[in-house]
């Protein structure tokens, strides 16, 4: 483990104790992506556990980094974003940045399941017949910033998956159904959002779009010229 990491290990134990069993508390090392759960607490609110996988946020944080693009550079955690489970559970979710010498190491989370409060809502709303909801876009230091949104998932190929699903649902076509511009597009939003920095998300995407590792690597160079 990262030793800047692993330093934030007693703030879990902490996290856990005043947070109690309905927030889960993950620690993540980027060293490897495809295993970045070093430590978790309460990890059946999401399903996840140690050695699980980036999320499609952070992965998205780590791509920016790279390349030079870091709309984080200056905020140190991203607070109030809704995430959802492997089984769609809603989760409020916020996260801290770890850097080692500038860098994004890490991250630390907490994700809360926001079920048992939303049906004490219900229930006032029910006696007083009158309820105004409100949510405070994420913000970082009183600095308001758009809305994050994550899935946590134990396995990079669900991942990928549910990646590619937010793209071709709301067109109403099957992954293998899509046209060869359409794929383009599917790649260039996947490598955007630093899909490809997990190993084997080449073989994923190749089999659930129905082309050939070949065609992913045509597609994943063509829109890399683009950058």
């Amino acid at each position: 483990m990262n030793p800047t990491v692993q330093s934030y290990v007693p703030f879990v134990d902490f996290l856990e104790a005043v947070l109690g069993k309905n927030s889960e508390i993950v620690l993540h090392d980027f060293s490897d992506p495809d295993h970045s759960v070093v430590d978790i607490r309460n990890g059946d609110v999401s399903g996840r556990k140690i050695g699980s996988p980036a999320t499609d946020l952070a992965l998205k944080i780590l791509n920016e980094s790279a390349r030079g693009n870091d709309q984080y550079a200056d905020r140190h955690h991203i607070t109030e974003y809704v995430s959802h489970s492997s089984s769609m559970k809603q989760l409020r979710s916020a996260s801290y940045l770890i850097r080692e010498n500038g860098l994004i190491v890490g991250m630390l989370c907490v994700n809360t399941d926001v079920g048992p409060f939303n049906q004490l809502a219900a229930v006032a709303h029910q006696l007083s017949g009158f309820y105004t909801p409100t949510q405070r876009p994420a913000s970082d230091d009183g600095d308001s910033h758009a809305l994050e949104v994550e899935s946590l998932t134990d396995s990079t190929q669900d991942l990928i998956v549910s990646a590619i699903s937010r793209i071709t649902t709301p067109r109403g076509i099957s992954p293998d159904k899509l046209s060869q511009s359409d794929r383009v597009e599917i790649i260039r939003n996947l490598n955007n959002n630093g899909m490809f920095l997990l190993k084997g998300a080449v073989a994923t995407v190749a089999e659930v779009m129905g082309v050939s590792e070949p065609s992913v690597y045509r597609y994943l160079q063509k829109v890399k010229k683009e950058l």
